[in-house]
């Protein structure tokens, strides 16, 4: 178990480093020409942030003891970064639609991507809801919140590789939505154990 919750924190942490990349060329260059681009960007990178911020606070005794408090805000976080992801998914519309005559085809083929990506999300959401327990509620709901962040961030480096300081939430979201799948287990184990046999 030690193994998976560190496995975790290097995840959360790298989600949390998705802030990094405001400072970063080229959106740095952009915010100082246009400070009207703050509003922006803050809510397409900082949720990012904010997110790998409340995966860190996240404790296995929580977890186990089927806090419902943590159950309810990562219910939050994971709806959040479902919405959060498929405005990103417009946004990212609106970047392709610039580039001339292979704008059309760039869609079509990244269409697919993107119900991958967002599908995957929703359907750790959904799985969430069919856990019998808040603990194993919560992990799933940080596993979708871990996914949406790395596929945000791998899609960027492959619209725009120079922003090197999303590898850190590409890799790390991926760290958190395999280790918490692995803490569903442990839970699952824990829960099943304690319960008395007829």
């Amino acid at each position: 178990m030690k193994i998976v919750m560190t496995l975790y924190r290097l995840g959360a942490a790298g989600v949390l480093l998705t802030l990094g990349v405001l400072g970063e060329e080229p959106l740095a260059g952009s915010l100082r020409r246009d400070t009207s681009n703050w509003l922006g960007l803050a809510i397409l990178f900082g949720f990012a942030g904010l997110a790998g911020l409340f995966l860190l606070c996240v404790r296995w005794e929580w977890l186990r003891n089927d806090s419902k408090t943590l159950m309810f805000f990562s219910h939050g976080a994971a709806l959040l970064s479902i919405l959060w992801l498929i405005l990103w998914c417009f946004d990212w519309l609106a970047l392709m639609m610039g580039m001339g005559d292979k704008a059309e085809m760039f869609i079509k083929h990244t269409a697919y991507l993107h119900l991958f990506g967002v599908g995957f999300s929703m359907a750790g959401y959904a799985t969430g809801w069919m856990s019998a327990h808040w603990g194993e509620r919560s992990a799933r709901f940080c596993m979708t919140v871990g996914w949406a962040v790395s596929y945000m961030a791998w899609f960027n480096l492959l619209l725009q590789p120079a922003l090197r300081w999303l590898w850190a939430p590409a890799i790390g979201g991926l760290l958190v939505a395999g280790s918490a799948f692995g803490m569903t287990r442990f839970l699952k184990r824990d829960f099943e154990a304690a319960t008395p046999r007829a």
